[in-house]
């Protein structure tokens, strides 16, 4: 009777235990490592690069703060018990609004991954399921209960590992071995394009500015000499896009409404030769931005142009074709 009785309690604190000292911080650690992999921030979540891009902060220095953290809290959780429930609410909760802005944002991946695409609303989805096994579920779990004392041993640890963190996190971004580093300033210095590895686009400043004044028009490869004539359009757009194919099959594809010059705008380390879609605009200029940089373009990317001032400048779909004259 009594076995029965404390059955489902021990169950109870043996799945808490499990979600707060295993699963969260491993699923913490997937996701710092895939990061620290891939050491690129184009491939942060859409929300923090609008958020903290708009507010000039760097990207890089970003992406290195948030893996030093995640494994920071991978630490802590495993080797703090009295602090891995708490530690997990503060650090899911945080994370909450970046994913709601995420799916808000329709982005594609939520970028918590590196460049291992992931649904945001399944990040969400699985954040949310954490965060209500560590509030509900490990409540009163006598393991996990807040302790007034820390065995000295566990915070040397923490500590250490925490420096190590650090260390792996602003060293490993920076690029890897000092010949992947050497390799990627020359692409940036080759390209001249912005010494900070990135670009952010603020199509706000660009209105009512003549665009080739403008920094990223002394970036683009094979941009014509012509645009400060008449009206004409711009339209950046990546190989793999399936939304810039589209809105160039419903608007660009028999006849451009008006000289239209087409930007490609690549990964950091190349265009893609996968998935690549179907260029149809026949009556469009090419052009390209240089490889080695992060460009922060959600593609489509329309510009309208008259006697080459930026008149409207705007990240667009087929069904919003925003900056399109007639629309």
């Amino acid at each position: 009777m009594t076995s029965t009785a404390s059955s489902p309690s021990s169950l109870r604190t043996a799945a808490a235990v499990f979600i707060a000292r295993v699963a969260i911080p491993l699923w913490f650690f997937i996701g710092a490592v895939l990061k620290l992999i891939d050491g690129s921030p184009s491939n942060l979540p859409v929300a923090l690069v609008k958020w903290l891009g708009a507010l000039g902060m760097d990207l890089r220095f970003v992406l290195e703060f948030s893996i030093a953290v995640e494994l920071i809290v991978v630490g802590a959780m495993v080797m703090l018990p009295s602090l891995s429930r708490w530690i997990g609410i503060v650090i899911l909760a945080v994370f909450m609004p970046i994913l709601f802005g995420d799916v808000a944002m329709g982005a594609s991946s939520c970028g918590c991954f590196g460049a291992v695409e992931m649904p945001p609303w399944i990040t969400l989805s699985t954040d949310v399921i954490f965060l209500l096994c560590l509030i509900f579920l490990a409540r009163g779990v006598d393991s996990l209960k807040l302790s007034r004392t820390l065995p000295t041993w566990r915070v040397v640890a923490v500590t250490m590992w925490s420096l190590v963190s650090v260390a792996v996190a602003f060293g490993l971004t920076a690029g890897g071995t000092s010949e992947a580093v050497a390799e990627e300033k020359a692409a940036v210095v080759a390209s001249s394009g912005p010494a900070e590895g990135y670009y952010l686009p603020e199509y706000d400043a660009w209105i009512g500015q003549p665009f080739t004044e403008l920094d990223l028009a002394s970036w683009i490869r094979d941009l014509p000499e012509d645009l400060d004539r008449g009206q004409q359009y711009l339209l950046f757009y990546r190989l793999d896009c399936e939304h810039c194919h589209e809105l160039m099959e419903v608007f660009f594809a028999e006849e451009v409404p008006l000289p239209t010059t087409a930007v490609a705008i690549p990964e950091r380390d190349g265009f893609p030769s996968e998935r690549v879609q179907p260029f149809v605009c026949g009556e469009c200029r090419q052009a390209e931005l240089p490889t080695g940089i992060d460009w922060f373009f959600a593609t489509p990317v329309l510009v309208r142009l008259a006697e080459g001032i930026v008149q409207c400048a705007a990240e667009v779909t087929a069904e919003t074709p925003t900056c399109l004259e007639a629309y």
